[in-house]
């Protein structure tokens, strides 16, 4: 579920680049800013790094209950659905400052000419997600150091968005019992 948001998002963002700057090579990548060992990772460099950098619940839309009936006989009760936002950092790893900056530029015009995702407006979205919309998250200085120090990377030119509306949801309920009729 996460991974298909953010796989979609880089493939949408890597056609744009494409078309942008005449280029066959894939300019967006998902990746973390360093491996494991703290090094940086080598396949990020000269490309737009897509990172998630924090999960949080939406809390403006909360269902109660998912309960319902499969048969006359049988009734069905699941928790219910959890709606995520993803915070994503879009980061310009370029050697190049000017290249950073134009990059950047050209995350920002995608994303502001295009925030909202549909399967109606974009054929190759998974029909698990009804929607995806994104909105760019201010940032303060501190945030911005904090967020660098968490990826134990050093300040790349970015902007962080928020990925709204990601549903998770087991598929099988949680408890299968039969109504009690009077």
């Amino acid at each position: 579920m996460i991974d298909g948001a953010l796989t979609f998002l880089v493939d949408e963002l890597t056609d744009y680049l494409r078309a942008s700057y005449s280029t066959t090579e894939a300019k967006a990548v998902l990746s973390a800013h360093s491996s494991l060992d703290a090094s940086p990772a080598a396949e990020i460099l000269n490309k737009v790094i897509v990172t998630l950098v924090k999960l949080e619940p939406e809390s403006t839309l909360r269902k109660v209950s998912a309960d319902g009936m499969s048969t006359v006989s049988e009734f069905l009760r699941s928790n219910p659905a959890i709606k995520l936002n993803l915070l994503v950092l879009f980061a310009a790893n370029f050697t190049d400052y000017t290249e950073s900056l134009d990059f950047m530029t050209a995350v920002l015009t995608f994303f502001q000419g295009r925030n909202v995702f549909t399967p109606q407006n974009s054929p190759r979205l998974a029909p698990t997600f009804e929607r995806l919309v994104l909105e760019l998250v201010s940032t303060s200085c501190q945030d911005w150091r904090f967020l660098w120090g968490m990826l134990g990377a050093h300040h790349t030119l970015g902007a962080v968005y928020r990925l709204r509306m990601i549903t998770a949801q087991e598929s099988t309920p949680a408890i299968q019992a039969v109504p009690i009729n009077r």
